[in-house]
């Protein structure tokens, strides 16, 4: 199984890479990003159809993890898996997930309303940890975070406001600080909108 990769990039095209190894031997993987060097170095993820194998490439570890992980998901193939990393990248997927956001897991190509629910059931919990052992945040204070979002989203809907356009705002914010109850969040919120 092919996990990682290093060589010279021989070509490239808006969604793959061809990468020559010191073995002479080209790998042709599938990867969006541009390469500004003659050389790369990618981690795989190797996918086995029945005519053919594919490989997948990604700048980080924990791109290839989430990769896989979203796999298993009912309904997300290969294709889609990618499009979710590359287009959403790993943070924003995480965030995604942890905050049952539709809207902005269906912004992938090839991503409908019904893979967008189902990666969030499937996942929930899982590739938001995957993603929080890089910021060293306790999966404990997500799921605060992701309470008190759930609390101040329903305030905020009873006042008249569209979810679709409050929703950046809060997740925003809550980034930004730890707020330790709903009423907090609400009055940065109310104050920025304000403005």
């Amino acid at each position: 199984m092919l996990g990682y990769i290093e060589g010279q990039v021989l070509h490239q095209d808006e969604t793959k890479v061809l990468v020559k190894t010191t073995q002479g031997l080209g790998y042709e993987v599938f990867y969006n990003q541009r390469v500004e060097e003659n050389s790369c170095s990618l981690y795989l993820s190797q996918i086995f159809k029945e005519k053919s194998v594919e490989l997948y490439g990604f700048k980080t570890l924990v791109e290839k993890k989430n990769f896989e992980l979203l796999l298993g998901v009912n309904g997300v193939g290969p294709k889609s898996a990618f499009s979710l990393i590359s287009t959403l990248g790993v943070e924003n997927l995480s965030d995604a997930i942890a905050m049952e956001d539709v809207a902005t897991i269906k912004k992938a190509p090839g991503i409908g309303p019904k893979a967008a629910k189902q990666v969030i059931l499937d996942l929930k919990g899982k590739i938001a940890t995957n993603g929080l052992e890089l910021t060293g945040a306790s999966t404990n204070s997500m799921v605060n975070s992701f309470s008190i979002y759930q609390e101040a989203m329903g305030a905020f809907k009873e006042l008249g406001f569209n979810e679709i356009e409050i929703a950046p705002v809060l997740k925003e914010k809550i980034k930004q600080g730890n707020f330790k109850k709903p009423e907090d969040l609400i009055r940065v919120v109310l104050q920025e909108i304000n403005h």
